[in-house]
């Protein structure tokens, strides 16, 4: 092994096993062949380790714990105990296979957003969220149209929270074609965190920066 065993993760050892296996012209292998490459990949990693992990990272597997990370899920179930690398123009989009699942802090921002919006007569699409990385916490639907809601979590300390204020804040410039307006909700404590050239370079985009209230209920001051 080329890097110092035990510094990759069980989920990158078996992709980069899959994808060896899959080079070397086997377009289905055995969960057995695939431990044994990604064992042999690194050695400190226990073949019952990466064993259980193979569910994990099944696009179609059943277990419970399978990653919600697209990146994390690169292996297609074929038949018994056989795999291919997952793809999405012979198997379907990542989106049929794992659900939309959200943080549980953020998942109750969302419900007390989604019922203040709904109050002041927005439709919440829920049928409309997806996985992609890039895709919002919520959509709301109004008669001028849709607004794409991406929510930053406020429970992990300062540096968590800029740095997920930095996905969304990519996430929504990416997505932002596809909506009328984009929002990207904070917490009260990122408020003094972006300045008024950032607020202004983001309107450019058709982005808005909106702090959230913290109070019985997260509303958005719309």
């Amino acid at each position: 092994m080329s890097r110092e065993e035990g510094k990759l993760s069980n989920w990158r050892v078996l992709k980069e096993a899959a994808l060896e296996l899959s080079k070397g012209g086997a377009t289905v292998f055995t969960r057995k062949e695939l431990v044994e490459r990604a064992n042999s990949i690194d050695p400190s990693k226990p073949a019952s380790s990466l064993d259980f992990e193979v569910d994990l990272v099944t696009v179609n597997g059943v277990s419970k714990d399978k990653y919600k990370d697209p990146e994390k899920l690169f292996l297609f179930r074929v038949g018994r105990g056989k795999y291919t690398l997952y793809d999405p123009e012979i198997h379907g989009p990542i989106e049929d296979y794992i659900p939309s699942i959200l943080p549980p802090h953020r998942k109750s921002i969302a419900k007390s957003i989604a019922e203040a919006l709904r109050s002041r007569g927005f439709t919440i699409d829920e049928s409309r969220t997806s996985t992609r990385p890039t895709s919002p916490d919520l959509i709301a639907v109004g008669s001028s149209g849709s607004i794409g809601i991406w929510i930053v979590d406020p429970s992990g300390d300062l540096k968590a929270q800029l740095r997920s204020m930095a996905h969304a804040l990519g996430s929504a410039i990416i997505e932002r074609r596809n909506y009328s307006e984009a929002i990207v909700a904070i917490p009260p404590t990122l408020a003094s965190h972006v300045d008024a050239k950032l607020r202004e370079y983001l309107e450019s985009w058709n982005v808005r920066i909106i702090a959230f209230r913290e109070e019985r209920r997260y509303t958005l001051g719309l």
